[in-house]
């Protein structure tokens, strides 16, 4: 203890001089981070960016966040996700001096991580699970929980116990809310059925309709739903007189039949992601996925004809995916009756967002 009281102000100066440094070299972190700044932002779309779906929800997404940036927006329409299409679209963002690009669709992807290589001033996003390189991020929302909750509401209104969904291209995105639809049909009506038909493209308005006139007159579905780019699988439910649940579209347009719109808040998101830009948050190996706790995903209940004990039995499970219970947890069946998870168990983030290419129980494919 003497020796203690001795050394006191040594033990005091030292504690001084250990504070100051972490103080500096805080200060000096935040500092590099400020720097980074976005002079430009560019962004690629699969389509045009006015066509009321995906793509149009996507542009408004990126546009707010610049806006709130005061930073200017470079786009490329129209750019199919293969290297000749998109390594060239890239190279025109960049020569405009795009330091930020948006690549906002699934085939986008690890074909493209040489452009990140040869670019890596440039901070490369995309809704792609893949994004190895260090200046690629992928982000994404939690969007197979609201598929969930219109699961519960189809699984709830059908009669003829078939759901129809008419499917884009087959992606893990793609077969994770056909998977969470299935879970929250069955989770409340364990005889529902998810019949789906694959489009093998992202936007085809034709056989869009086509595939939903199919699910309902030849497969006896009585309740539509879709993840492609438009919204031509709803006319189909409207003309034939079955409910449908829509995909970014929130439309009033349509009868009582249109009952839902599951839709991503992509202004949230793409807000978020400019704002760690700016102050260099770009962790490698970093990824956004964001669901109803961060309000990137919601479902709007739009017709009358849902009864409100419906309507509280959804806000009562939207009340627990807050409290993160998720949807992918408990037991958990293949079509071909292997267990995937088991009670008390969850599947992991990167099995769902990288490795989903199988399908849950109750699930039927057509070709």
């Amino acid at each position: 203890m003497k020796k203690i009281r001795e050394n006191i102000w040594i033990i005091i100066l030292t504690f001084l001089l250990v504070a100051l440094l972490g103080a500096v070299v805080f200060s000096l972190t935040m500092s590099r981070k400020t720097e980074v700044k976005a002079t430009k932002v560019g962004a690629l779309f699969i389509d045009n960016v006015d066509d009321g779906g995906w793509n149009q929800r996507h542009y408004e997404g990126i546009y707010y966040a610049c806006k709130s940036h005061n930073l200017k927006l470079e786009i490329e329409e129209n750019v199919s996700e293969t290297v000749e299409d998109a390594e060239p679209a890239i190279e025109r963002l960049v020569a405009k001096g795009c330091n930020v690009i948006f690549m906002t669709s699934n085939g986008f992807d690890k074909k493209l991580y040489p452009m990140a290589e040869k670019y890596p001033e440039v901070q490369f996003y995309t809704t792609s699970p893949d994004s190895t390189p260090d200046n690629m991020t992928t982000y994404y929302g939690r969007h197979y929980q609201v598929r969930y909750l219109a699961g519960m509401l189809a699984g709830r209104m059908t009669k003829t116990n078939v759901l129809g969904f008419v499917a884009g291209n087959e992606s893990t995105q793609t077969i994770r809310s056909i998977n969470a639809f299935t879970l929250g049909a069955r989770a409340v009506n364990p005889d529902a059925e998810v019949k789906v038909r694959y489009m093998h493209t992202w936007t085809d308005p034709e056989l869009e309709k086509e595939l939903a006139r199919k699910l309902i007159e030849e497969d006896g579905a009585d309740v539509i739903t879709y993840h492609a780019s438009l919204h031509t699988a709803i006319d189909a439910a409207e003309e034939l007189g079955a409910y449908s649940i829509g995909y970014n579209n929130s439309s009033t347009d349509y009868s009582d039949k249109y009952l839902a719109s599951v839709n991503f808040n992509w202004e949230n998101l793409y807000q978020r992601i400019m704002d760690d830009y700016s102050i260099g948050d770009m962790s490698p190996g970093k990824y956004y996925w964001h669901g109803v706790v961060f309000g990137t995903v919601e479902i709007d209940l739009i017709s009358s004809a849902i009864p409100q004990e419906v309507r509280e039995e959804i806000a009562d499970r939207i009340e627990k995916l807050i409290n993160v219970q998720d949807v992918f947890y408990g037991d958990i069946y293949t079509t071909m009756g292997e267990k995937k998870c088991s009670k008390g168990q969850r599947i992991s983030d990167n099995a769902l967002l990288r490795k989903m290419n199988w399908y849950v129980k109750g699930v039927k494919i057509y070709e």
